[in-house]
């Protein structure tokens, strides 16, 4: 294999990815990393020991703590949604696992509700990855593995039967591998052009016309959804006539004045980090108003900031402000967080959203304020997710493969993709080792899950 350094790191550094052979050699290197790291391990499941409270405990430590008893109720909605909540537990128990040991840059929460649609530069719908408040380097089978896992939990909520939820599993592991062998074949400028755009996508996985057309109505909200909209939702008139937000406390409240000029000197930092021709746009706008208002399941009880600017011809651009903690990987016990860890997180997220997307929000920056790190983004322009409990089980299978083919197209960024497709192969041992793993990791957050209702009930947490 060539010069390769895996694992989580808390500085995002690309150098650990560096290869240093051709890539006809690297993926032979690929097929004989088969020797040393057998493909089929990846279906051994090693039980954690762990109690999952503790490193729950960990991370809502750093969280506003008003806002932890309404961060546990939507945790307790369901097992899929404390598996949102709780990317820490995975992540440590995929460092116990046997692995791959091929690292990428890794979304560390690729579950199948973290993909999404979201406006290109040049206004074209796309549909990809979304968050990437965990993303790190780590071997590529921890994206797939914390995929295939979410696919089950969200489709034993919609009521379809495990089995086939397995099955399902089974076909989506074969298009990630497929993916990859397909994004090996293309050269490294076409890698990095490849389209996420919605009908290209669906072009591409050869989808129903059924598929099509159930996402219609979700495309429709999306293209809807801009900063004017979110201004006709979110805000209200004051006495004076100003426009401001509206409180929901305590999801959505007004700051303090110290903490509104914080924040306020933050925007001014966050267009530095930005694209020149973006920084010269902000120029128009002065900020009109800022509200704390918390958003999600993962980050909720995060600092998460709305902030409405106003244009000299009086439009409006909303930006959301998210604090940016460091990978979960760092709050298992082995790792204790302390603010300074903090400081380059934001910087983290946005690169790596750079990566991992086909095309990115052009407004994406960040700024660190009192060694709390921040990222910045537009609010809900052209966003919109698609309720899965809504998917019939023809359609979710389709959702499902698009994430998976997704996923491997964010994968196929990194250098090492030669040597995943190599060590993947083109036969099917891949496919059934992580179904198989799936299935005991599918039991183990049920258990964690009914750990964590439990302890909710006897107010243990």
């Amino acid at each position: 294999m060539g010069t390769i350094k895996g694992g989580f790191h808390m500085a995002f550094d690309l150098t650990q990815l560096h290869v240093d052979q051709s890539h006809d050699t690297l993926t032979k290197d690929g097929k004989l990393h088969r020797q040393s790291q057998p493909i089929a391990q990846l279906a051994e499941f090693t039980v954690p020991t762990r109690d999952p409270l503790e490193p729950i405990k960990q991370v809502e430590s750093a969280l506003i703590a008003e806002l932890i008893p309404m961060r546990h109720e939507r945790m307790a909605a369901s097992s899929f949604a404390f598996f949102r909540g709780t990317a820490e537990l995975m992540a440590e128990d995929l460092a116990a696992q046997k692995q791959a040991d091929i690292p990428v840059v890794a979304s560390g929460d690729a579950h199948i509700g973290n993909f999404g649609f979201y406006a290109s530069p040049e206004r074209q719908l796309l549909f990809d990855l979304n968050d990437f408040d965990e993303v790190g380097v780590a071997s590529f089978e921890f994206d797939v593995k914390r995929l295939l896992t979410s696919i089950v939990l969200a489709g034993q909520l919609n009521g379809f039967e495990t089995e086939d939820l397995l099955q399902l599993v089974t076909e989506s592991a074969e298009v990630y591998r497929e993916g990859i062998r397909s994004n090996n074949e293309l050269s490294t400028l076409d890698r990095f052009y490849i389209s996420s755009e919605v009908k290209t996508l669906l072009d591409q996985l050869d989808a129903s016309p059924d598929a099509a057309e159930f996402l219609q109505p979700v495309i429709s909200k999306a293209m809807r959804h801009n900063s004017e909209n979110v201004v006709d939702k979110f805000t209200t008139t004051d006495k004076m006539g100003h426009t401001i937000f509206r409180d929901l406390p305590p999801k959505s409240i007004h700051l303090s004045e110290k903490n509104y000029q914080e924040i306020h000197a933050g925007i001014n930092m966050y267009r530095k980090t930005t694209r020149a021709d973006i920084n010269l746009l902000l120029s128009n706008y002065h900020v009109t108003d800022i509200i704390r208002h918390s958003v999600g399941v993962g980050s909720f009880g995060t600092r998460c900031y709305l902030v409405l600017l106003t244009s000299n011809d009086q439009s409006h651009l909303v930006l959301q402000v998210k604090e940016a903690l460091p990978n979960r990987r760092f709050f298992t016990p082995h790792h204790e967080l302390t603010r300074s860890q903090e400081v380059t997180e934001g910087q983290r997220i946005i690169d790596a959203q750079k990566i991992l997307q086909k095309a990115s929000d052009p407004f994406l920056g960040y700024f660190t304020l009192d060694e709390h790190s921040y990222y910045v983004r537009q609010f809900r322009d052209m966003k919109e997710s698609i309720e899965l409990t809504s998917l019939s089980w023809e359609n979710f299978q389709t959702y499902a493969k698009s994430c998976a083919y997704l996923l491997a197209s964010s994968h196929a960024q990194s250098p090492t993709l030669p040597l995943i497709a190599g060590y993947l192969g083109k036969k099917d041992t891949f496919d059934d080792a992580v179904t198989t793993w799936v299935r005991d990791y599918t039991q183990q957050v049920q258990k964690d899950y009914q750990r964590f209702v439990e302890a909710l009930s006897n107010k243990e947490i």
